[in-house]
C-alpha cells in the first residue's frame, strides 16, 4: 500500500544528541532502537562533535520554511503542513519519490540557501532523520495537528488551506 503522505523530522546538529533526556532513536539490524536518557553517553556525544551546536534564528527558520514551500512547488509535491522549531523541522508532503530523498533534498536546499544568505554554518542538520508513512486520512489529520498545534510555541509554519 502506497502512503498517503511521508511525516520527515529531523534536527539541527548538535541539538538533540543520543542519551538526550528527551529520548531519542538509533538505528540498528532490527530497525530503529529507542535510546532512554543516559548523562554519560549524552556527555560523550558532545566531546565527539566537531561543530558547535546549531540552534536557528527567527530570519534563518524564515529561510529554511520558505525554501521548503518553493522546493515542494518546484518538485511538485504536495506539501500538507511544515513547522520550523529553533532545533528540528517537521514536514508532512506527499511525493512520488522515496521520503528519504525528499528529506535529503530539502535539508541540502535549506543549509545551500542558508549560506547564501550570509550564514556560514559548517553542518547545519543532523545526519539521516525520521520519514514515517501516513497510510489514512485520518492518521494523517493527527500528525498535521501534531506539526502545527502541538510543537509548544508556534514559530514558523505553513498549513495547507485544505489540509484541516
Amino acid at each position: 500500500m502506497n502512503p498517503l503522505a511521508y511525516f520527515i523530522t529531523f534536527t539541527t546538529y548538535g541539538s538533540w544528541l543520543h542519551g538526550d533526556k528527551r529520548n531519542s532513536v538509533i538505528r540498528c539490524r532490527e530497525g530503529v532502537k529507542l535510546l532512554s536518557p543516559a548523562e554519560k553517553l549524552e556527555n560523550y556525544q558532545k566531546h565527539r562533535m566537531k561543530y558547535s551546536k546549531v540552534i536557528l534564528n527567527k530570519k534563518q527558520r524564515k529561510i529554511v520554511l520558505k525554501t521548503i514551500i518553493e522546493h515542494c512547488k518546484v518538485r511538485k509535491w504536495k506539501l500538507w503542513a511544515t513547522h520550523i522549531q529553533n532545533n528540528h523541522v517537521h514536514i508532512i508532503t506527499s511525493a512520488a519519490v522515496p521520503a528519504e530523498k525528499v528529506m535529503t533534498q530539502l535539508k541540502a536546499w535549506s543549509t545551500r540557501k542558508l549560506r547564501e544568505s550570509g550564514f556560514n554554518i559548517p553542518k547545519v542538520w543532523t545526519k539521516h532523520g525520521s520519514a514515517r508513512y501516513l497510510c489514512s486520512q485520518e492518521i494523517l489529520q493527527q500528525k498535521i495537528q501534531y506539526v502545527i498545534y502541538e510543537q509548544g510555541r508556534v514559530m514558523e509554519y505553513y498549513l495547507d488551506k485544505d489540509a484541516l
